[in-house]
């Protein structure tokens, strides 16, 4: 259950991103009266924001997959983990 959750947590993330930056420009928007200066200033902070709050969401579920694959499972679930090969010096 914890793995679907963190599965459709990442599926959503890049759905809330957007989210975020169309409300930045929504916002901008309505602020200036139909200013397209202020808008795309709206725009440029959601994604100031949508890359804080999506760009933590997204580590986690980067690190969540790390630890599973040093876990002994692979991100999937259902994969074997790979022997790591070294380089040749």
């Amino acid at each position: 259950m914890n793995r679907f959750l963190a599965e459709a947590l990442s599926l959503l993330n890049g759905i809330i991103a957007v989210i975020i930056v169309l409300a930045g420009i929504f916002l901008g928007f309505r602020a200036s009266n139909g200013s397209m200066f202020v808008s795309f200033l709206g725009a440029m902070l959601g994604i100031v924001v949508a890359a804080l709050a999506c760009g933590v969401i997204s580590y986690l579920a980067l690190i969540e997959g790390h630890l599973a694959t040093i876990a002994g499972q692979s991100a999937r679930g259902y994969e074997a983990q790979r022997p790591r090969k070294e380089p040749s010096l």
